[in-house]
């Protein structure tokens, strides 16, 4: 899958014991401590992680908080050398209390998406004296790319009608952030971990059993509210009973509104008084099943019909076409004005298909007729 790992970890260790995260491959189920790690004497009592999470010229960024509180119980000083790391991670700073602690940027171990991606390394040293309680706060910006579910030979009416002015298929778009919950345990304690998740008001939040599969996020385990026009997702693990990943997966729906394009179509009006007809029209989806138009037919001489139409269209899947069946309301305005009913059946095959329409005009007044219309189009989108 080609999407952009956000991975972040805080490796937070005693020398000489490691605390490192062995990954030999993207799956992040696979993601497990080394080991031979031990826990430091000093504990965490509490993380909280927020991500507050916006588009940039059609990409997810996330700028990020991680706070821990920590606290040295023991009698003797303890020196921690830590280290956060990050794919595709910049900005970082640490502040221990308030104060910043200096930042050393390098090359971590490799967990990107192939076995030689290479993540960033900001290390950092703590040092925390007897009885010492404080929290440590890391921030940074991450940036993610979109992740790719493939449809298959499956494409939307308004897509495979109208392939030359459509914008394309409308997906949901995704992008994932990856978090490390393993190397909490690397310390003392068993503390809470609670994150919170802020997006567009439009988004949704979830995770994805197996990030690295074609599977889709669901919301389990996630708390999910609305303040003004952010949607706010929070979740809280303790860091014993927490997986050795959590996946964030941030969703912004496709469009309700999905530009189609420009129809022709020529054809005839059958039965008594049967003559030559065209239409043009243009078409548009919302939602992605339901096709609307509006449209002109005339015969050039004295037929004049302006008619708006919904018709439900199914998706053309491989060699299978679409077909469709709409109610519309043709407003003849010429040879006299007056409204009536219409209902369509149409099959389509990429840009070229067919449509029958039934027309009926109800007599509306005394010492008028009804009369119904049946008109055979072939069609071609734009």
């Amino acid at each position: 899958m080609a999407f952009r790992l956000a991975s972040l970890v805080c490796l937070l260790a005693a020398l000489p014991a490691a605390a490192n995260v062995a990954a030999s491959r993207r799956m992040p189920a696979t993601f497990t401590l080394s080991p031979g790690t031990a826990s430091t004497r000093s504990e965490v009592l509490s993380e909280k992680l927020d991500f507050d999470c916006a588009e940039v010229e059609h990409e997810a960024v996330c700028r990020f908080e991680a706070r821990y509180r920590l606290r040295n119980g023991t009698a003797e000083a303890e020196v921690i050398d830590a280290a956060f790391l990050g794919v595709r991670t910049r900005e970082v700073s640490v502040r221990f209390d308030e104060e910043p602690l200096p930042v050393t940027e390098g090359q971590g171990a490799s967990m990107g998406p192939t076995p030689d991606s290479q993540v960033e390394r900001f290390g950092f040293t703590l040092t925390l004296s007897p009885g010492r309680e404080g929290e440590l706060v890391v921030r940074g910006l991450m940036q993610l790319e979109q992740r790719f579910l493939p449809s298959g030979y499956v494409w939307p009416a308004v897509q495979s009608r109208h392939a030359l002015l459509s914008p394309g298929p409308a997906r949901d778009r995704h992008w994932d952030i990856d978090y490390l919950l393993g190397p909490i345990r690397t310390w003392a304690g068993n503390p809470t971990l609670h994150i919170t998740v802020r997006v567009p008001s439009e988004w949704e939040v979830g995770s994805s059993p197996d990030a690295s599969a074609r599977t889709l996020p669901v919301a389990t385990g996630w708390r999910l509210r609305h303040e003004g026009v952010h949607g706010v997702a929070e979740r809280t693990l303790t860091a014993e009973s927490a997986p050795e990943w959590l996946n964030v997966t941030l969703t912004k729906p496709k469009p309700t509104w999905i530009p189609g394009g420009v129809q022709l179509g020529l054809g005839a009006r059958l039965g008594d008084g049967s003559r030559f007809m065209a239409r043009l029209g243009y078409q548009f989806a919302a939602p992605e099943s339901f096709l609307h138009s509006v449209s002109v037919e005339t015969d050039f001489r004295e037929q004049l019909v302006l008619t708006p139409l919904t018709q439900y269209a199914t998706p053309q899947v491989l060699i299978i076409p679409s077909f469709g069946f709409g109610l519309g309301i043709p407003v003849q305005v010429l040879p006299e004005a007056r409204p009536g009913l219409r209902l369509l059946a149409d099959l389509h095959f990429g840009p070229l298909g067919a449509a029958l329409s039934w027309d009926h005009y109800p007599a509306l007044r005394e010492g008028t007729d009804s009369f119904s219309r049946l008109i055979l189009l072939f069609q071609v989108g734009l």
